[in-house]
């Protein structure tokens, strides 16, 4: 009789610490966040020296969701690479530091690549990044914008002959991170 009133005290023994291991603590330590504005952001997207409105034009918007959001149009010729020197500028309003900026392109948000080839971005003289149907995503950079400064970002497009004219063929996310 001895072994089974030792397995009877293990097996109480077990149970009694599965339970005091099951039993489950929660504390609440409450945090405040208070959420002010610091006005716009040091890193800005400003028109670039090749922006004529008509075949190469930027804007500014608001999303749906609030944020900011620069949309550039840019129109390339039939059949032949068409290159933009300074399609956008990216500029550092910060009087005394430096942000690291890189292009991140996050993928087709309309449209699709049936008569573009590519596009090609810059930043700086770093790149290309070059965005096509097997290569959608990616990104370049980091390049340091220093105080009161701006990189250029130059562009490339090649637009099959095929395309039909005066309509969104393809839209594509990039997005401009920088930290400092």
């Amino acid at each position: 009789m001895q072994p089974k009133r030792t397995t009877l005290t293990a097996l109480l023994i077990l149970l009694a610490t599965l339970s005091f291991a099951a039993a489950a603590v929660t504390l609440t330590n409450i945090t405040e966040w208070h959420v002010q504005s610091a006005g716009t952001p040091p890193i800005v997207k400003v028109t670039g020296t090749d922006v004529d409105g008509s075949i190469l034009s930027v804007s500014t918007t608001t999303g749906t969701d609030g944020t900011n959001r620069t949309v550039i149009t840019i129109k390339g010729y039939t059949g032949d690479p068409t290159y933009y020197s300074e399609a956008i500028k990216i500029c550092n309003k910060h009087a005394s530091k430096t942000y690291s900026v890189k292009l991140v392109s996050k993928g087709v948000i309309g449209g699709d690549w049936t008569y573009v080839k590519y596009l090609k971005l810059w930043l700086g003289s770093t790149g290309p990044l070059t965005i096509d149907s097997s290569h959608p995503t990616g990104e370049i950079g980091p390049v340091s914008v220093g105080a009161s400064s701006c990189v250029s970002v130059p562009a490339e497009v090649l637009v099959t002959p095929n395309a039909p004219t005066g309509s969104d063929l393809i839209s594509i996310e990039v997005d401009v991170v920088s930290t400092g």
